[in-house]
């Protein structure tokens, strides 16, 4: 991010996610909101047709221009809400109700929108939520947005974080079964997320001069008692990166059950969490609807939602846009870090 490009409108692309979600009500919410700073503009990435009917059953104005792909591609400028047009296959999309063709949208969405972030047309993309099952359905072997996003830049490494005010989160492993997740806790891995969290938060403008650790067994193994894990995986891989980062104050492994409120509390700048629900559980507790999902090691900026599609309430008028909104603000505050 140059010093000029601050000064000029940010341009963040907004991917609408699953159809037959909430991601088309909550991305067309946020993006009318009037409480978004005027140094943006956002561009949905979505069915046109698709989006409209949304809009129009839910009593939004439509106050979005049609991107083609010519302007989004080109150097023109773009407008202050617009639309790009991802076909989508609509005969077989019914919101409430998840589909290989939501999937294949979801998909066609975030593809369409890395590509605009990857050639410097847009500064960000904001993802609205996909499932799992039938994204994979649709022939997209990804458990989920951030391995997939990683495919499409072309990068190997790279991790997931939660950003909130008071708790930053970065995640060791992330989908995968317990099972598996237990046996990819390394210490090469370890090292590996503590020096993307060096290397991308000072990038993105965020403290990490006091990082914690967390332990994986009750009370950090006990040493040795209740599991060897911190002090044949955890603890080299501590010393490996004290070595390399002596200006760094690192801690641990700390026991989870407290680890997480020391850190609300203000004594870590961040924690590496060594699986999914052991960081995303006390995050979501503490700022759900206000915490939002990075990840770290791509070429652009990503924010995303902190929920999923919830179908059982997607076309009912009743899904609320604070966390598109939340990772709207977030995508804007580490563009302009």
């Amino acid at each position: 991010m140059t010093e000029a490009s601050i000064f000029t409108p940010l341009q963040i692309g907004i991917t609408t996610g699953d159809p037959a979600g909430i991601g088309p009500e909550v991305s067309l919410r946020a993006a009318l909101d009037p409480g978004l700073p005027s140094c943006c503009n956002l561009l949905l990435f979505g069915d046109a047709e698709i989006l409209r009917s949304q809009a129009a059953s839910l009593g939004l104005p439509w106050e979005f221009d049609l991107v083609s792909q010519e302007l989004l591609h080109g150097t023109g400028l773009l407008p202050e809400r617009g639309i790009v047009h991802v076909p989508a296959r609509r005969d077989l999309i019914t919101p409430g109700t998840g589909s290989s063709a939501g999937g294949e949208s979801a998909a066609h969405n975030i593809m369409a929108c890395a590509e605009a972030c990857r050639s410097g047309r847009l500064h960000a993309m904001v993802t609205a939520p996909l499932n799992k099952k039938y994204f994979n359905e649709a022939g997209y072997p990804f458990p989920g947005h951030t391995e997939f996003l990683a495919h499409l830049a072309g990068v190997s490494r790279f991790a997931m974080a939660f950003l909130a005010d008071r708790l930053k989160v970065v995640l060791v492993t992330a989908h995968l079964p317990m099972r598996a997740a237990i046996e990819a806790i390394t210490t090469a891995a370890i090292l590996e997320k503590l020096e993307i969290l060096l290397e991308e938060f000072p990038r993105l403008g965020l403290p990490c001069q006091r990082i914690a650790v967390a332990g994986l067994n009750p009370h950090a193994g006990e040493a040795g008692l209740l599991g060897r894990e911190e002090m044949e995986q955890i603890a080299p891989a501590l010393e490996q990166a004290r070595a390399r980062y002596p200006a760094v104050v690192l801690d641990g492994p700390i026991p989870a059950d407290t680890l997480f409120h020391r850190a609300a509390e203000g004594e870590f700048d961040v924690v590496l969490a060594l699986y999914h629900d052991q960081g995303l559980a006390p995050i979501k507790l503490l700022a759900f609807g206000q915490a939002v999902n990075v990840t770290l090691g791509l070429p652009f900026v990503r924010t995303s939602v902190d929920h999923g599609t919830a179908y059982e309430i997607a076309g009912k008028g009743c899904a609320r846009p604070e966390s598109m909104l939340s990772a709207i603000r977030w995508a804007l505050r580490l563009i302009k870090c």
